[in-house]
C-alpha cells in the first residue's frame, strides 16, 4: 500500500495518506508563518495583551512584556489561526528559516538544520533577512506583509521522499472515508469502540468493550483492551486536529504505566504537539494537545467540504 501527498490546488487542501488512510490534513491558504509590520489600535497594560492590525481591518492578539503604545509598529508573527471564538494569535519572536538554517529573533545563534551542510551564502543571508525584518519596525506604511510563509513548499520538502498526487478531493475515496471518521461521534473498531465528545472546554474519550467479553484473566483482558484502543485514539485526535485538554476514561486495569507508555509512543508517531500528564487519582487519562486552528470538522464545514 503506497503511502503519499496529496495536494487539491482548487480547495488550496493538502494532506498525508499512510497505510491506506489520511493521518492530516492542512490549508494552505492559512496566514500562518507571515511576518507582518503592524500597528498597536487597543491594549491592555495588566495583562501585557495588545490587540495589532496587521492587515487592514483585521486583528490579532499579542501578549508581549514589551511596553507598546497605540499607534506604535510592531514586527509580529502569524503563529495561530483564530479557533472557538478567538482572535489569531501574533509573536514577537519570529521565526525564520531556509532549507539550511533557521533563526529566531530573539535568539542569538543561527542554527543549522538536522543533516544539512554548512552553505556560508544561505547562513549570511538568513542573518541579513532577520536583521532587516527587526529595522521594518520603525518604516511606513503600516500594516505591510514583510514576510511570506509558503506552508505548501515547507509541507512538501519536509515530505519530499514520499509521492506527491494532484487530486480532485471529492473523488479521493480516502479523503471521503476521512471525513466519515471525523463526524463519527463513535467511532466502532471490530468488538470495541470509543465516544468521543468534543466539548467547548475539553474534549472526553470513553473507552467500551461493547460486546467483547472476557476469556481469561479478567484485569489481564482490561488491559489488552486498553492498548488495542490506543491507536485509534490517537488517530482521532490528529485526524480530526483536536486541540486543548484531552480526558480519557479507559477501563480499570492496574498496568496503568503500559498504558501511559504507549500513549506516549504513539504520540510521537502522530507528531501530536501534547505534554501527556498520565492518569489521574480518579483514574482518567490527561493530556493537552498544541491547537493549532479549529478543529477538522469546524473547517471542512465552513468550506463546503463535509459533503463531497
Amino acid at each position: 500500500m503506497t503511502d503519499f501527498i496529496f495536494v487539491d490546488e482548487k480547495e488550496k487542501l493538502m494532506g498525508k495518506v499512510k497505510k491506506g488512510k489520511i493521518v492530516e490534513i492542512k490549508f494552505y491558504d492559512s496566514l500562518l508563518g507571515n511576518i507582518y509590520r503592524g500597528k498597536v489600535v487597543n491594549k491592555n497594560n495588566a495583562l501585557g495583551a495588545y490587540f495589532v492590525e496587521y492587515d487592514k481591518g483585521k486583528t490579532l492578539y499579542l501578549n508581549s512584556k514589551t511596553f507598546y503604545k497605540i499607534g506604535d509598529n510592531v514586527i509580529v508573527q502569524y503563529v495561530r489561526d483564530p479557533a472557538n471564538g478567538k482572535l489569531a494569535l501574533g509573536s514577537l519572536n519570529f521565526k525564520i528559516e531556509n532549507d539550511s538554517y533557521y533563526v529566531k529573533r530573539f535568539a542569538r545563534l543561527i542554527k543549522q538544520k538536522e543533516g544539512k551542510g554548512r552553505d556560508k551564502a544561505k547562513f549570511e543571508a538568513i542573518g541579513k533577512l532577520k536583521t532587516k525584518l527587526i529595522q521594518e519596525e520603525k518604516f511606513f506604511p503600516t500594516p505591510k506583509l514583510l514576510y511570506e510563509n509558503s506552508l505548501k513548499d515547507k509541507y512538501l520538502d519536509e515530505n519530499k521522499e514520499l509521492e506527491v498526487r494532484e487530486v480532485d478531493i471529492g473523488n479521493l475515496a480516502e479523503f471521503r472515508d476521512f471525513v466519515e471518521l471525523i463526524q463519527e461521534k463513535r467511532p466502532t473498531y471490530g468488538d470495541l469502540s470509543l465516544i468521543i465528545d468534543e466539548l467547548e472546554t475539553m474534549t472526553v474519550i470513553d473507552v467500551n468493550s461493547n460486546s467483547k467479553k472476557s476469556t481469561n484473566n479478567k484485569d489481564k483482558f482490561l488491559e489488552n483492551i486498553n492498548m488495542e484502543l490506543v491507536d485509534p485514539i490517537l488517530y482521532n485526535l490528529k485526524a480530526r486536529n483536536i486541540g486543548g485538554m484531552v480526558l480519557i476514561d479507559f477501563l480499570r486495569n492496574e498496568n496503568q504505566e503500559k498504558i501511559e507508555e504507549a500513549m506516549r509512543e504513539k504520540s510521537k508517531e502522530y507528531d501530536l504537539e501534547c505534554e501527556i500528564f498520565g492518569f489521574s487519582p480518579m483514574g482518567l487519562f490527561e493530556m493537552t494537545i498544541k491547537r493549532r486552528g479549529d478543529s477538522n470538522v469546524t473547517e471542512l464545514r465552513k468550506r463546503n467540504l463535509l459533503a463531497l
